[in-house]
C-alpha cells in the first residue's frame, strides 16, 4: 500500500502541469488568434487548389485516353493480330439470351422471386407517384404561406401528414 500512495501523491502534481501547460498553450493561441487562423485558412486554400490541380490533371489523362481509343479503335490480342471490337446489338438473339435469363431468376408464375419482383415494382411506381404528390403539397404550402393563408396552410400540413405515412412507408421498401 506505501507504493500506491507514492504513485498517487505523484500523479496530482503531473495533473496541475497540466492544466498549466494547457492554459500556457490557450494564453498562446489568443495572443496569436489572427495569424493561427490566417496560416489555418492559407493551408486550406493551398490544399484545395493542390485537390483541384490533381482533379483536372485526372480528367485531362482521362479524356486523352478516351480520344487515343477513339482513334485507335482495334486492339490486339495476346498473337498480335488485330481484332475489332464487336458491337452489342440488340435482336433476336439478345432476346432468347434474356428470356433464358428470366426462366431461371423466375422459375414459374406462382414462385415467391415473381411476387418480389413485381411488389418492388409496384413500389417503385408508388415512390415516384408519391414524390410527385408530395412535391406539389410543398409547393402549395409555399404558396399559401407566401400569400399568408392560415387555413390553408393548415389544411396542407394536414395532407402531407397524411402523405407522409404511406411515403414512408414506400421508402422502406
Amino acid at each position: 500500500m506505501p507504493v500506491q500512495s507514492k504513485i498517487l501523491l505523484q500523479a496530482a502534481p503531473s495533473e496541475r502541469s497540466v492544466k498549466e501547460i494547457i492554459s500556457t498553450l490557450t494564453d498562446l493561441y489568443l495572443k496569436h488568434r489572427t495569424k493561427i487562423s490566417r496560416a489555418v485558412y492559407l493551408s486550406l486554400f493551398i490544399a484545395l487548389i493542390g485537390r483541384i490541380y490533381h482533379a483536372v490533371s485526372e480528367q485531362k489523362a482521362a479524356s486523352a485516353q478516351q480520344i487515343a481509343l477513339q482513334r485507335h479503335p482495334a486492339t490486339t490480342s495476346a498473337d498480335g493480330q488485330a481484332k475489332t471490337r464487336k458491337r452489342v446489338e440488340i435482336n433476336r438473339e439478345f432476346f432468347k439470351n434474356l428470356l433464358r435469363l428470366l426462366k431461371i431468376v423466375i422459375p414459374g408464375w406462382r414462385c415467391k422471386e415473381l411476387r418480389l419482383l413485381v411488389s418492388h415494382s409496384v413500389f417503385l411506381v408508388l415512390r415516384t407517384l408519391l414524390s410527385l404528390y408530395v412535391a406539389e403539397l410543398d409547393g402549395k404550402l409555399v404558396s399559401s404561406l407566401v400569400r399568408g393563408k392560415g387555413k390553408e396552410i393548415y389544411k396542407g400540413i394536414v395532407w402531407w401528414m397524411v402523405g407522409a405515412v404511406p411515403a414512408t412507408f414506400t421508402n422502406s421498401m
